[in-house]
């Protein structure tokens, strides 16, 4: 469409060239000659002829198809598990501990604080304020505005557009359409499955319990202890200190230094303006004042100049001595006296009661029921249904009504007004109200009052509350938790994956090409 578009404006477009060009190639140009030289008849307007062009389109069309889509489905599975069961029991158990017993007694502290007295005083403190004091005159103020004055025109411009002309023509319009067919099957599909049967029989169970048995005893227990014993003892000891030696050199330094030289720059000689006071004149006829400014006269001054300071290098050379130091080792030997302290240890035997426990076996014995399970396998047939999809193709055809457009230039006018602005200058006058203010000191006093603290000392006096610990021994039981496990069936329930397939519907866009008539216009 947008090809067919533009071949439509690219025509139209020939045309408004051809008409614009005063027909002057009409008959090869021999309406060019001068008037003696062709007839009436040659510079009629010509027959224009078209000729049908056939242009290749290609257009877009869309077509459903159809695709597999696997859909995951969850099934059910029973089995049987085999769960322990874990059970808590208590065992108490006996222990000796030492228990803290806190004491509380009173103790009399004696202190000292400091308590503060206050004391109000006041200070006279002069100070001086600048108070202002505003005074009124008039100023006249003259100041000239420009009025803008507006007048209308009117513009006319010629413009050529192009008229479109439409003509309807048909065309078949050939398609193929596809409907789905379903036909339903069964699949038959054999699957195995384990049935549990159980059993009950008797099984002895022994275990073993363990009565605790104390005793006391009293034992000697070798407990080593250390005494510190003190020893003299001498070493030889070498230090060593180092002697500082000068020694001196001479060497050869190329330097300078920078000589400053200053010169004096006049400075430019410029121009300046400065306007002479005007003088006030009176007006009898209007019985006002108007000011006129006095004359602007210039005149040639010289601005201060400055100096200007330039560095110059003078060099020189010089003889200087450094002193370098360096030190030299000396060793020195002498006894150096200390003390060790050794711990010597030796051993004291303390008498430390112990308690024993002696666990005592009991035998204990119980029947138990149990279960055995065994399965047994079953074949089963499940029927499935499941439906399958064919396509049947369908041809069409429709007639389609098109258009074709074809274009017309047209001479119009258009009118366009326009505004233009003339500027009106005005002369005004207006007496402003200044307000100029001046300072007028003024002394004052200020009492600032303000406070003195005194720190006076005072006794007191409080009972502190101490505490003392002690240890008491107490005999405590404690549970000691132990766990038997025992194995219990349970029937649980799982979901298999199951793959279901089905047919999906999708569009698919292809490109079609057909060849569509045009006019194109001739000229003999």
């Amino acid at each position: 469409m947008k090809l067919k578009f533009a071949l439509l404006v690219g025509a139209a477009l020939l045309g408004e060239a051809i008409v614009a060009n005063k027909l002057r190639a009409w008959h090869c140009g021999a309406c060019a000659y001068p008037a003696a030289c062709y007839t009436q008849d040659q510079c009629c307007v010509p027959r224009v002829r078209y000729q049908v062009c056939y242009q290749t389109v290609v257009e877009e069309q869309t077509r459903i198809c159809y695709r597999p889509v696997y859909h995951t489905v969850m099934k059910e599975c029973r089995y049987t598990v085999c769960k322990p069961v874990y059970e808590r029991h208590l065992r108490e158990c006996r222990y000796t501990v030492c228990k803290p017993v806190w004491e509380e007694y009173d103790v009399v502290r004696n202190y000292t604080v400091c308590k503060p007295a206050y004391e109000q005083h006041v200070r006279e403190s002069r100070y001086t304020v600048f108070r202002p004091v505003w005074q009124e005159y008039q100023v006249p103020v003259s100041w000239t505005t420009c009025r803008p004055v507006f007048e209308q025109h009117v513009r006319e411009v010629p413009y050529t557009v192009c008229k479109p002309v439409w003509q309807e023509y048909q065309v078949p319009i050939r398609w193929t359409t596809c409907h789905k067919v379903y036909e339903q099957h069964i699949r038959e599909c054999p699957y195995t499955v384990c049935r549990p049967v159980w059993q009950e029989y008797q099984v002895p169970v022994r275990w073993t319990t363990y009565r605790p048995v104390m005793e006391q005893h009293v034992r000697q227990v070798p407990v080593t202890c250390y005494k510190t014993v003190q020893e003299p003892r001498q070493k030889l000891c070498t230090t060593c200190t180092y002697e500082p030696v000068w020694t001196e050199r001479c060497y050869k330094v190329c330097s300078g230094e920078w000589n400053v030289e200053r010169h004096y720059v006049p400075g430019p000689v410029v121009n300046r303006c400065c306007k002479l006071p005007g003088c006030w004149s009176f007006d009898p006829c209007t019985c006002t004042s108007h000011y006129c400014p006095g004359p602007t006269i210039s005149y040639a001054v010289q601005k201060p100049g400055h100096w200007v300071c330039h560095r110059i290098w003078v060099p020189r050379e010089e003889w200087r001595t450094a002193r370098s130091c360096h030190y030299v080792r000396k060793e020195s030997c002498h006894v150096v006296h200390y003390t060790v302290c050794k711990t010597v240890p030796f051993t004291v035997l303390k008498p430390v009661c112990y308690t024993t426990c002696k666990m005592v076996p009991v035998e204990n014995c119980k029947m138990v029921t149990c279960r055995r399970c065994q399965f047994v396998r079953e074949t089963c047939i499940q029927r499935i249904p499941y439906t399958t999809c064919r396509l049947v193709t369908q041809e069409h055809c429709k007639m389609q009504t098109c258009r074709r457009c074809s274009w017309v230039p047209e001479t119009r006018i258009c009118r366009i007004p326009y505004v233009t602005c003339k500027m009106v200058r005005e002369n005004h006058c207006q007496m402003v109200t200044h307000r100029r203010c001046c300072m007028i000191p003024e002394e004052r006093i200020c009492r600032t009052p303000y406070l003195v603290c005194k720190m006076v000392p005072e006794m007191r006096c409080e009972v502190v509350k101490c505490r003392r610990c002690r240890m008491v021994t107490e005999e405590r039981s404690c549970c000691i938790p132990y766990v038997t496990c025992r194995l219990e069936s349970q029937e649980c329930i799982r979901q298999v994956p199951t793959t279901v397939c089905t047919l999906e519907p999708y569009c698919v866009t292809y490109k079609v090409c057909r060849r569509v008539p045009i006019c194109v216009p001739l000229c003999n």
